[in-house]
């Protein structure tokens, strides 16, 4: 294992041990359906808020889409989280970091409009408004293929990791 496989591991080990962090539960298709469709309205008011310069809200909006997506991922699968990071971190062990590169974007994003109110970011919101579609649509395909094998092979992924 390379040392950032084990840096993944230690952390996820971490999420499943804190308080708030990460917790195996029964797979949830409700709760999965409902964190899809809130991530479909929720980029749906992006373009409009881009396009009225409400340049914080339509990156929060961004984040918040794309997070939704690793929630409803999570919740099929069977894991409860309360913890952004200890999300983005399993779904970059279960997936593979390269499938979720762009939410670490969106984050910084989000924390620049929100605590520092950057001006001129219209162009870079713009970039991320057509990679969080694509974000979706991703997620969107790979939660609807996600079938009771696929279920059981990440569960056993997780359980493996777990010391």
């Amino acid at each position: 294992m390379n040392l950032w496989g084990f840096l993944i591991m230690e952390k996820i080990n971490w999420c499943f041990q804190v308080k708030h962090g990460l917790k195996l539960i029964e797979p949830n298709l409700n709760v999965s359906n409902s964190y899809l469709i809130q991530s479909e309205k929720t980029l749906s008011k992006v373009k409009r808020l881009i396009d009225e310069e409400d340049y914080l809200w339509a990156s929060v909006r961004i984040y918040y889409c794309a997070y939704y997506c690793i929630y409803s991922f999570l919740q099929k699968v069977g894991i409860k989280s309360e913890n952004h990071d200890c999300s983005i971190e399993l779904i970059k062990f279960l997936l593979n970091e390269e499938f979720v590169k762009d939410i670490d974007i969106f984050r910084a994003s989000r924390i620049d409009s929100q605590y520092y109110l950057i001006l001129g970011q219209k162009e870079k919101l713009l970039e991320n408004y057509q990679k969080v579609k694509e974000f979706y649509l991703n997620f969107k395909e790979k939660i609807d293929a996600l079938g009771k094998k696929e279920i059981t092979n990440f569960r056993i992924k997780i359980e493996g990791a777990l010391k």
